[in-house]
């Protein structure tokens, strides 16, 4: 549990942790202020009481911004490896284009 003198305190070393969520999330950098997709999601009680918190602190203007920016942290902390994922899953959906090509040409060539 964090105390209210970690939140308060700052040291030239150790910011508040106020002061260092909002220096980690702004709104530009992680690119909150041009979101154009919506994304529905179900969470657990105790994580939307802790989003609901952040709000509450204004730390973030919504949980919909608290969750885009721990996702888009999450992702871009592990920008490498998301990218060959994502070039992986192009490679499987062009295999999968493929296959579902040459499934139709051998049923369509069948039934003549």
């Amino acid at each position: 549990m964090t105390s209210t003198s970690e939140l308060k305190e700052d040291t030239p070393d150790q910011p508040s942790l106020r002061d260092e969520l909002l220096g980690r999330f702004e709104r530009e950098k992680h690119g909150l202020k041009n979101r154009e997709i919506s994304v529905m999601t179900r969470m657990s009680t105790d994580i939307v009481e802790t989003l609901d918190a952040l709000v509450e602190l204004e730390i973030f203007k919504s949980r919909s911004e608290a969750v885009a920016a721990f996702v888009e942290r999450m992702i871009v902390a592990r920008m490498e490896l998301f990218v060959e994922i994502k070039n992986q899953a192009s490679d499987i959906t062009k295999k999968r284009e493929a296959a579902k090509h040459l499934a139709f040409k051998a049923i369509k060539s069948d039934s003549k």
